[in-house]
């Protein structure tokens, strides 16, 4: 997938969602491909721009002093933040394949990892906000994603309007510890002790 398409396939989820998944319903792609063509170029948005924002712009520390972060601990953390980030795709496509019988919806691992992987575009795409950590309250916008998440389960996995909520809150509260354990490893191996030693200065 070229980066104009890409292009086109994020906007056209964001603008019209209900067609868009109509027409990635009846896509035939494997889960690498999905990957490849999609969620590697999207992925690195948020990944790049905390890297500069860290590094470069700076961080304005509690005591108002702006500080930048070293360059090798932000790299390494964004490398891991950017490998996790992808891993936390096919574990929510896993959550979503393992939750589906029990909401009478599509039992297929590639079809729930496609869904999770498109839902997730609003939050790959403000991340380019961490470019200005000031800015990074604006990540709100991401839980657009949620609503992607709602209106593609009754398409792409068939699931019965009546299910819909049940399944998305259980989808969402099992992704949520998911996403708390995967920060807790980038924060606590990585930018913790960064961070620390970056107010000690």
């Amino acid at each position: 997938m070229s980066t104009y398409k890409i292009y086109e396939r994020a906007r056209d989820l964001l603008v019209n969602p209900r067609g868009t998944w109509k027409v990635i319903r009846a896509e035939s792609v494997t889960i690498k491909e999905l990957f490849i063509n999609y969620a590697t170029p999207l992925a690195l948005i948020p990944a790049v721009a905390n890297l500069i924002g860290m590094t470069i712009v700076g961080i304005r520390m509690p005591l108002g002093d702006l500080v930048r972060a070293p360059f090798l601990p932000s790299l390494v953390g964004g490398i891991v933040g950017y490998i996790l980030n992808l891993l936390g795709v096919l574990v929510g496509g896993w959550v979503v394949f393992k939750l589906a019988p029990l909401f009478e919806s599509k039992t297929d691992f590639t079809t729930a990892v496609k869904l999770v992987l498109y839902s997730v575009t609003p939050i790959w795409l403000v991340g380019i906000f961490s470019v200005m950590p000031g800015l990074s309250v604006l990540a709100i916008l991401g839980l657009y994603a949620i609503y992607l998440l709602a209106v593609g389960m009754p398409i792409v996995l068939l699931t019965p309007g009546n299910k819909v909520f049940l399944f998305l809150l259980s989808t969402i509260v099992i992704g949520l510890l998911i996403n708390i354990v995967l920060t807790m490893v980038i924060v606590g191996s990585i930018y913790g002790p960064m961070y620390m030693r970056m107010m000690a200065l």
